[in-house]
This record gives structure tokens, C-alpha cells and sequence, in this order.
């Protein structure tokens, strides 16, 4: 196995945990590729918890 996070479709391709997703960006792109719809709230928040240096990546310098 090796650590994959992938999930096998009906297509034949992988799609990663999006919670594994080293941006926001790709965050959501494969957020909506799994679940058909953009993250909540709730969703962008544990993708946070979990990516405590992207967070202040997004909130650029100096911003608190």
C-alpha cells in the first residue's frame, strides 16, 4: 500500500484525500471532485486544523 490515500472510481483513476492536499486551492478542486460540491465551512475548517502552516500562508504577513 505505501501510505496511498487514493480512492479507486468507476473511471479508473485516483482521486487523493483532499485533506492531504498540500493548498487550499487543491484542496478544493479535489474536494469537488470527490463529493460533487464545493467544502463548507465545517470542511474548510478541519482542512485548517489539520494545515496549521497553510492557514497562515492564506492570511499573508503581518495579518493576524
Amino acid at each position: 500500500m505505501g501510505g496511498q490515500t487514493g480512492q479507486r472510481t468507476l473511471f479508473n483513476f485516483d482521486i487523493t484525500d483532499p485533506f492531504e492536499a498540500p493548498t487550499l486551492e487543491a484542496f478544493r478542486e479535489q474536494f469537488r471532485a470527490l463529493h460533487g460540491r464545493n467544502p463548507t465551512a465545517a470542511d474548510l475548517h478541519a482542512y485548517y486544523e489539520r494545515h496549521p502552516d497553510e492557514l497562515a500562508r492564506r492570511r499573508g504577513p503581518g495579518k493576524k
